[in-house]
This record gives C-alpha cells, sequence and structure tokens, in this order.
C-alpha cells in the first residue's frame, strides 16, 4: 500500500527523515555490521536511512520501495554514492536470490503490507545464514491485518530466528534477529 500525498509529505521532510535514520543506525550497530556486507532495505522510502547505514558503516546498501515515485527521490538524493542502488519491489515478492543479504533492515513498513507476514518471510529468505534482520514496525494489540507483538515473535520462532535485541513500548515492536 503506498502512501498518500500528506503521508509522503511528512516522513520525506529533513527534521523527520534524520531523526528516523538515526534511530535505524542505533538498531544495526546492534547487528554489529562490517564494512563491505550487504544490507537491504525493506520500505526504504526516499533512501535516507539507506544512504546513512551505507555510509556510516561502509555497507553495500540496497533498498526497496513499492513506490517509484519514493525510488526516484531516493536515487536523487544518493547521488553519487556507488554502494546504494534502489529498486521498485513489493515487500512480499522480493527481487533477490535466496541468501543474498548480510543484513536487512524494515522501520515501519510491515504495518503497510497486505501480508505483514510473507514480508517477513521473504525478508527471511534473502537472509544469509548467520545474517540479521533488524526489524521495527507499529503493533496492534490484536488482529489479522496489523503485526503483533506475539505474532512477529511466533513468526521468529516458527523460522528458527534467534532473538538478539528486544525492544518494546505500547504500540511497537523493535527487534533484531539472527538466522540460524
Amino acid at each position: 500500500m503506498k502512501m498518500n500525498r500528506l503521508e509522503k509529505r511528512f516522513v520525506n521532510g529533513a527534521t523527520h527523515s534524520r531523526r528516523v535514520a538515526s534511530r535505524a543506525e542505533q538498531l544495526v550497530r546492534t547487528a554489529r555490521p562490517q564494512p563491505g556486507q550487504r544490507l537491504l532495505d525493506v520500505g526504504c522510502g526516499n533512501g535516507a536511512v539507506l544512504i546513512r547505514l551505507g555510509r556510516t558503516f561502509g555497507l553495500e546498501v540496497t533498498g526497496v520501495d513499492l513506490d517509484p515515485d519514493q525510488i526516484a527521490v531516493a536515487r536523487i538524493a544518493a547521488g553519487d554514492a556507488a554502494e546504494a542502488r534502489f529498486v521498485t519491489a513489493d515487500a512480499v515478492r522480493l527481487p533477490f536470490a535466496d541468501g543474498e543479504f548480510d543484513l536487512v533492515h524494515s522501520s515501519k513498513t510491515t504495518h503497510h503490507v497486505s501480508d505483514w507476514r510473507q514480508a517477513l518471510d521473504e525478508m527471511t529468505r534473502v537472509l544469509k545464514p548467520g545474517g540479521r534482520l533488524c526489524y521495527s514496525d507499529f503493533v496492534a494489540p490484536a488482529g489479522r491485518r496489523l503485526p503483533t507483538r506475539r505474532g512477529v515473535d511466533d513468526f521468529a520462532r516458527a523460522h528458527a530466528l534467534e532473538t538478539v535485541e528486544c525492544a518494546d513500548s505500547p504500540l511497537h515492536c523493535t527487534r533484531v534477529f539472527r538466522r540460524p
């Protein structure tokens, strides 16, 4: 599901983008990224997070977003950053090979996705054995359409993902998982 114009205006604002990129950097830091590793950002939006992660940690970064307009904004923002590439793609059908990435990051994306479990399944599929999935999103207390904290943790158990980091607030779930 694409964001509407008002959401895009808020999300693409410089202040919001810096704040989100700073939080993403803190989360990804817990995954102990190494220079040269490959990171996928699912729901990359305007690319601010991806660009910061690539530059901060020396990563080869790829961002996907369903909205081609957001991908265009991200490409402009990246400028000549050779380590960054952007692809228009749906989170439930990622156009990458199994085990292609060392790290997968997704923040505030799966609540926009029609089948958040399928999106997490795809993120896990493209993650290398031993790789880390850095996940953060809003959660609902209960329900099928929106992610739930229990649903995310049940997904992790079903896929034998080891929880490396866990942080919650009443309506937010943050996890770093390690794929065995």
